[in-house]
């Protein structure tokens, strides 16, 4: 799938009646119209409950704190997160992803590494396992693949990286793999599925600018998925992407989907102190977080009048020295 083109749309779906339901690959297909679909990631057989995080339409639709992310943000790009383990990250960068593993290939590399994603069932290494796997080339190609025979980890991880990923993501596999395209089925799963991941084509659109080569993030060196506040106010809907991290001279950078009120300005503030203010978007407003005492502190951006009344805006709670998660 050509991610490049503006008309195709990435997102996870859960079975109708939400999480903790099932129904067959044929029914979701039936239901969700995709051009093409794959089965999701891992969910415990008895309460049918996923084990890692979905994100659909900008909502975290269940949260599961392990595994790797594919996440694709609202023009396309894509984000491949290896997540820490049981705590929540934010996805407001991204309008989907869903979460499964082991990892299979990283930045070119292809090399399990289940090591810290949380996967503990022998039947995610058995040697010779049906699998499915989900990958994305250096110039966007997103791979859905599904094996017929069983396989390894590794043996899916060198396929994967043959066929030009430059990240790839173990997904369910055994009895769960699936794989439709058009309608067709191409592998049928053996029992119904709480989660698919699916690929649609939209009417014509556009898009601004190129997408960017997909990126990696890994908590474990620092670089997690960049946080993204919003909110509307006087007329327009600003979003402001915060800093990875609460130290040092960083960069909050804003934009809006209009043009500031005359008069008006959006503002930054740390605590009770404005830090930084414009008219003029998209721009960037830095703030110095070091000199901070306090273990909790407050980040807001907002849109303020001509007499510096607040009209709307977004707070971040933030701990200093930690990650934004």
């Amino acid at each position: 799938m050509d991610l490049n083109d503006p008309r195709v749309l990435v997102s996870p779906a859960i079975a109708a009646g939400g999480v903790g339901r099932a129904e067959s690959l044929s029914r979701f297909v039936q239901r969700l119209k995709p051009a093409a679909a794959i089965n999701g990631t891992f969910f415990d057989k008895q309460s049918l409950r996923p084990v890692a995080d979905i994100v659909s339409e900008g909502k975290l639709l269940h949260f599961g704190g392990m595994g790797t992310g594919m996440a694709f943000g609202p023009e396309g790009a894509v984000d491949v997160v290896r997540l820490p383990m049981s705590r929540h990250v934010d996805w407001s960068e991204h309008r989907s992803a869903l979460a499964s593993g082991p990892l299979l290939v990283w930045d070119g590399f292809a090399k399990p590494r289940p090591g810290g994603e949380g996967f503990g069932d022998p039947s995610v290494f058995a040697r010779a396992a049906p699998r499915s796997a989900i990958g994305v080339t250096g110039d966007n190609r997103l791979l859905l693949v599904a094996t017929i025979r069983g396989t390894s980890l590794s043996r899916l991880a060198r396929a994967m990286r043959s066929m030009g990923a430059t990240y790839a993501i173990n997904l369910d596999g055994g009895s769960s793999v699936g794989l439709s395209y058009r309608g067709r089925s191409i592998v049928s799963p053996r029992r119904s599925l709480t989660n698919v991941l699916c690929v649609y084509v939209k009417p014509e659109g556009a898009r601004e600018k190129p997408l960017p080569p997909p990126q990696g993030l890994d908590w474990r060196s620092g670089h997690p998925p960049r946080p993204v506040l919003s909110f509307s106010a006087g007329g327009i809907r600003i979003s402001a992407k915060l800093p990875r991290k609460w130290t040092g001279a960083q960069s909050v950078l804003i934009e809006a989907d209009g043009q500031v009120p005359a008069g008006h300005r959006v503002q930054v503030r740390l605590d009770t102190d404005t830090v930084g203010e414009t008219a003029a978007l998209p721009s960037a407003i830095a703030v110095n977080f070091d000199g901070l005492t306090s273990p909790k502190h407050v980040l807001w951006v907002g849109l303020v009048d001509g007499d510096g009344k607040a009209l709307g805006g977004v707070e971040r709670i933030f701990r200093v020295r930690e990650l934004t998660w």
